[in-house]
C-alpha cells in the first residue's frame, strides 16, 4: 500500500505584509508535523500529527474496506494518545470519529478540514484547547458549545453554511483571533447579519472575513474592537467610509482592509503581498 511522504510539506515564501500581526498562540515544544495514514507505533515521537486518509489519499487499488479497517483502528487508539498537542484531520469525520477525538484529552490545536459531524458537544472535553479549525461541516447547525471553551485563542469556522447562531461567537470574550467566512474556491460568502453581536470580542487582535458579507452594512462596528490590529476584509463601501474607520480606530494596522486600495483596485504602494514559489 502506497504511503504519504512524511517530511511536513515545505512552505511557500509569503510576502511580510501578510506576516504583520497574524496572530496564533503559543503551543509549547511542539514537534514538527508528522503525517499518517495508518497508525503506526512511531505516533508515539510526536505530539504534533496530521492524518490524511481522504478517499483520494489513498491509490486507487486501496480498498473501500481497507480505508474503513483503518478509521476503526485510528477511532480506537485515540484515547490513548494522550501526548498529542496537536492534530489535524483530512479525513471525512462522523460522529463516531469526531467522538472519539474529543477523548483526546491533552490537545492544544485542531484542525478538521471535512465533517458530517451534526453535535459538537463532546468538544468540551477538550479543556486544554487553544486553537481550533473547522471548515466544511456540511450538517453543523449549532456552535453553542464552542461557548465552554475558555482556553481558545484563535477559532476558524470555514464553509460551514447550515450554522444557524454564528452570533454567539461573540460570546466568547477572550479569543484573540477569529476567522468566519464561507468557501473560496466555490467561491461563495458566508452571509452574517451583523457585526454587532461581536462587538464585545474586546481581546480580538486579528479578525478575518475574507469570505464573508455583512448583510446591515453596519462596518462602523469594527470601531469597537479597540485591541484589533489585523483586518482582512473585502467589503464594499465608500472610500470615504473606510478611510474613516482605518483613521478613528486605535490599533488597526494591518490585513487587506487597510493593505488595499479598493479605488485603484491594487495594493497600496509600498505594500508587499504575494505568495512566491521557492
Amino acid at each position: 500500500m502506497g504511503t504519504i511522504n512524511e517530511q511536513p510539506m515545505k512552505r511557500p515564501i509569503v510576502g511580510k505584509d501578510q506576516l504583520i500581526d497574524i496572530y496564533y498562540p503559543e503551543i509549547n515544544n511542539l514537534d514538527e508535523q508528522k503525517v499518517f495514514q495508518e497508525f503506526r507505533q512511531d505516533i508515539l515521537n510526536t505530539n504534533n500529527v496530521f492524518i490524511s486518509t481522504l478517499a483520494m489519499d489513498f491509490p486507487p487499488e486501496v480498498s473501500l474496506k481497507k480505508r474503513k479497517t483503518i478509521d476503526e483502528q485510528w477511532k480506537e487508539k485515540f484515547a490513548e494518545l494522550t501526548h498529542i498537542k496537536s492534530l489535524g484531520l483530512r479525513h471525512k469525520v462522523d460522529q463516531n470519529y469526531f467522538e472519539a477525538v474529543c477523548e483526546m484529552r491533552n490537545l492544544e490545536v485542531l484542525n478538521i478540514w471535512t465533517s458530517t459531524v451534526l453535535d459538537i458537544s463532546s468538544i468540551r472535553k477538550l479543556d486544554k484547547l487553544k486553537s481550533l479549525s473547522i471548515s466544511n461541516f456540511s450538517k453543523l447547525d449549532d456552535v453553542s458549545p464552542l461557548i465552554e471553551l475558555k482556553t481558545l485563542q484563535h477559532l476558524s469556522i470555514l464553509a460551514s453554511f447550515k450554522i444557524l447562531n454564528y452570533e454567539l461567537i461573540g460570546k466568547m470574550t477572550w479569543l484573540k483571533s477569529l476567522e468566519l467566512g464561507g468557501d473560496t474556491f466555490a467561491p461563495r460568502n458566508l452571509m452574517l447579519q451583523s457585526l454587532e453581536p461581536y462587538n464585545e470580542l474586546k481581546e480580538l487582535v486579528e479578525l478575518d472575513m475574507s469570505c464573508a458579507s455583512i448583510r446591515d452594512r453596519n462596518y462602523r462596528q469594527i470601531l469597537k474592537l479597540k485591541k484589533l490590529k489585523r483586518l482582512d476584509a473585502h467589503w464594499r463601501m465608500k472610500n470615504k467610509e473606510r478611510e474613516d474607520i482605518q483613521n478613528e480606530h486605535p490599533s488597526l494596522k494591518s490585513g487587506f482592509f487597510v493593505a488595499y486600495d479598493f479605488v485603484k483596485n491594487e495594493f497600496k504602494d509600498g505594500i508587499e503581498w504575494w505568495i512566491e514559489k521557492e
